[in-house]
């Protein structure tokens, strides 16, 4: 299989497929379900909230904003362009069209049509390219794996999403499942 470019992935029609880029390999995969949806937003509206009041209580942090389905540029050399479920950006994230290099915390709700080698693979490029903390959330077994640093080591979290980036901060899984 031949290595797409990023130049190449800029000009694509998607269509109806959703599409990312992962060390120049197109995925494509179906629009996303309702379900799916629903829990990213949950996560999402939590976490946001989350974040903004551990930010009123930590007013000099630095840390980024949340972000939903948002595309990152993670490496460009063979390109990867990911778009995690949910996001934590890196403070002061550069990028206009989407962002540049991978966020600081990357959220990935498996559906059906994630396949266990993809799911290590954009991982360890997350990982690989800056990306703290990588929650892997199963809604059917109703747990995450959370990845952290260069040589990653997997956890099992069956309760609750929390970070080391935001002490005190937790989101009860059950709460968006």
């Amino acid at each position: 299989m031949d290595l797409m470019s990023l130049a190449e992935f800029e000009l694509l029609d998607a269509g109806v497929d959703e599409v990312e880029l992962l060390r120049g390999r197109l995925i494509r995969f179906p629009p996303l379900e309702r379900r799916h949806m629903e829990i990213c937003m949950r996560l999402f509206l939590m976490l946001h909230a989350a974040l903004e009041s551990w930010k009123r209580g930590n007013p000099d942090a630095r840390i980024g904003e949340v972000a939903i389905e948002m595309g990152y540029l993670v490496s460009r050399a063979p390109g990867s362009w990911l778009r995690p479920d949910v996001s934590l950006t890196h403070p002061d994230q550069p990028g206009e069209r989407f962002y540049e290099g991978a966020p600081l915390v990357a959220f990935e709700v498996v559906s059906e049509y994630d396949t266990a080698s993809r799911l290590n693979m954009k991982v360890a490029e997350y990982l690989a390219h800056g990306t703290a903390e990588v929650w892997v959330i199963y809604p059917d077994a109703r747990h995450a794996w959370v990845y952290r640093g260069a040589v990653p080591e997997a956890t099992r979290e069956t309760v609750a999403i929390h970070s080391d980036l935001l002490p005190g901060t937790e989101i009860p899984l059950n709460e968006i499942l």
